[in-house]
């Protein structure tokens, strides 16, 4: 959907090849040197609270040193982001800069409401090569690029090696993996190459560690050391599809029936639900109410197994460093007919509002925000991988647990969600809890459940 610039003003038009890159460098130097008493504030939204809140106003004050008579206001909003960042453009109230998460990207992109940055790449210092590639990926449309990366994650399995060296089963394990495979390329819609962690890491072996994992430690007979927590969101099983050889959707993402109800999702659906049913997860009451103590659990040994991304890390960072955890970072298990696991990355981008109200100073500001200079900033919270290369390399490398180095070795052979590139994605992972929970609740075969979904979703997309 395109709108009209309010208040009749003209767009920022882009023009091409070399005349581009030199207009933007011209436009650029002249609001570094700008001078003058005035204060322009910019406006930046975003979803951050707490301590990563603190850290990205420690940018913003960097940038605020950089440019004289610049004033940064930080809008956080943890709840609704997506709703008021959508309500405040529409109504030609934009922010300057918002950070754009990559379910969104879609919904921003195809209504024209994210500018196109890559006419100023060059003058603000980017390039394309310096990001991980499916990263850089996700936010590009053909030669457009709609956000400048900020950091990302993939999904890895947490493993509690005191609880499963207590059980003998710690050599299940596959070999910690090292950040020697080169990114992948790999689109949504296909599977990627036999690349990246080592292979020997099935769902046989997974499941036989978290058997041997479980416990009654106090004799009064109830289990109270798991296997693993129960998966309920599609956003952490779809590795499972993928690890199997399937997929949710279609390639091009035009189509659920026949993939998210297909033999190798039904597949990862039984593999995860027998985990429920055998009593490797704990109770039925979080299959539908989530399980708010799965992070104290699995730090404290009660739980060998937890699926999470980069943004659990900071929870159990110092009892790592203290030695109190013996962490490890392992791939997503695959099916013993495949020779890897396949990850999903999610990952979030600094993006401008086409009618922001200072734009060619909002273009400069992404332009910082996404720079090495504030991802080293930001990698202080440790909630994320930075989005470059170059940076994510640095901080593994002062990284003495190899924590990190093992998540940037799991990039490799990783795709993005299909959220960045299927709009109203929510929906489809709103629908998809339902498989299992029928299952697991209800009782209900997991064909018949998976079916009914995929041609729900199908008929409410119009597929």
């Amino acid at each position: 959907m395109t709108r009209r610039p309010p208040h009749g003003r003209r767009p920022l038009r882009a023009v091409t090849g070399r005349a581009t890159a030199v207009l933007a460098a011209l436009v650029l130097a002249a609001i570094a040197c700008a001078p003058g008493d005035s204060v322009t504030v910019l406006r930046v939204a975003l979803w951050a609270g707490g301590h990563e809140l603190e850290i990205e106003r420690q940018v913003a004050d960097r940038y605020e040193a950089l440019r004289p008579g610049v004033r940064v206001v930080l809008e956080s909003a943890p709840n609704g982001y997506e709703e008021r960042l959508l309500t405040s453009i529409a109504a030609g109230r934009p922010p300057d800069v918002y950070l754009m998460d990559s379910p969104d990207i879609p919904t921003f992109v195809e209504r024209g409401l994210a500018l196109d940055l890559a006419p100023y790449q060059e003058a603000l210092g980017f390039r394309p090569d310096s990001v991980f590639a499916q990263v850089a990926d996700a936010f590009r449309r053909g030669q457009s690029i709609f956000a400048l990366p900020k950091d990302f994650t993939p999904m890895v399995l947490y493993a509690n090696r005191e609880v499963l060296s207590a059980a003998g089963v710690e050599d299940l394990l596959p070999v910690a993996p090292t950040a020697t495979a080169p990114p992948s390329t790999t689109p949504p819609g296909t599977t990627p190459p036999g690349t990246g962690p080592p292979a020997g890491w099935t769902w046989s072996d997974f499941r036989q560690a978290a058997e041997a994992v479980v416990a009654d430690t106090d004799g009064d007979g109830r289990k109270d050391v798991f296997g693993f927590d129960f998966p309920r969101n599609l956003y952490q099983w779809v590795p499972f599809v993928w690890s199997a050889g399937g997929d949710i959707l279609a390639a091009g993402g035009a189509g659920a029936a026949g993939y998210l109800d297909g033999p190798e999702a039904l597949e990862a659906y039984r593999f995860l639900t027998s985990l429920a049913e055998d009593g490797l997860t704990p109770g039925a009451q979080f299959v539908q109410q989530g399980d708010p103590a799965r992070e104290a659990r699995f730090a404290s040994g009660g739980q060998a197994f937890l699926l999470s991304g980069h943004w659990t890390l900071p929870v159990f960072r110092d009892l790592v460093e203290a030695g109190a955890l013996d962490l490890a970072i392992v791939p997503v298990p695959h099916h013993p007919s495949r020779e890897a696991a396949t990850s999903v990355l999610y990952a979030s981008g600094w993006a401008v509002a086409p009618n922001a109200p200072h734009l060619r100073r909002a273009i400069d500001l992404a332009g910082f925000l996404a720079s090495p200079e504030a991802q080293r900033i930001r990698a202080r919270s440790g909630l994320a991988i930075p989005s470059r290369m170059d940076v994510a390399a640095e901080i593994a490398a002062a990284d003495d647990t190899g924590v990190e180095d093992a998540f940037i070795a799991l990039v490799a052979g990783a795709r993005m969600t299909w959220g960045a590139r299927v709009r109203d994605f929510s929906r489809i992972e709103a629908l998809a809890v339902e498989i299992m929970d029928r299952r697991l609740v209800r009782g209900e075969p997991l064909a018949s459940s998976a079916s009914d979904v995929a041609r729900r979703i199908d008929s409410e997309f119009g597929w």
